[in-house]
């Protein structure tokens, strides 16, 4: 757990930066993964604006919790849709169908995994980012390729 306090408290731009990734026109930093805690839990910041979103889908794996620091989200769990503020979180369990719509011009949230592992979905399908900002444009999104990593991870997107 020494490893996850460290890369909690590094803040300088440069390790940021390192820890950080482009994904489908998202800024995604890395501020805990399943290395840093053992496979516990992954801790991850994202920054977007609405068309990056993710479609319906199912972890089989592991639980979200998504905490909004700025903007507002529309959140669909199961059956229900909620709005998020600023300030405001939601849990979203395995094995029940979400996805989320960014409402404001931008977003930006935490999102905790547990248990870790998640993460690697978004380092395969991601790249590096080249500065702590939203990329200019997003790569066009590889359907065939997001449906077979996420198989891997235990993800199903739903029609």
């Amino acid at each position: 757990m020494g490893t996850a306090l460290l890369s909690l408290q590094q803040t300088s731009t440069d390790s940021r930066l390192s820890r950080s990734l482009w994904f489908h026109g998202a800024l995604i930093t890395f501020h805990a993964d399943s290395k840093d805690t053992g496979g516990k839990f992954a801790r991850l910041e994202f920054s977007g604006g609405p068309g990056g979103e993710p479609p319906r889908h199912v972890h089989k794996n592991e639980d979200e919790l998504f905490y909004v620091i700025e903007g507002r989200l529309q959140v669909f769990r199961g059956e229900e849709e909620l709005i998020l503020h600023a300030g405001d979180s939601v849990f979203l369990p395995r094995l029940v169908p979400h996805t989320f719509k960014v409402l404001s011009n931008s977003a930006r949230g935490l999102v905790y995994l547990t248990p870790g592992g998640f993460e690697g979905y978004f380092r395969e399908l991601g790249q590096p980012a080249a500065k702590l900002a939203l990329p200019q444009t997003a790569p066009p999104l590889d359907v065939e390729k997001m449906v077979r990593t996420g198989n891997r991870y235990g993800i199903t997107f739903l029609p």
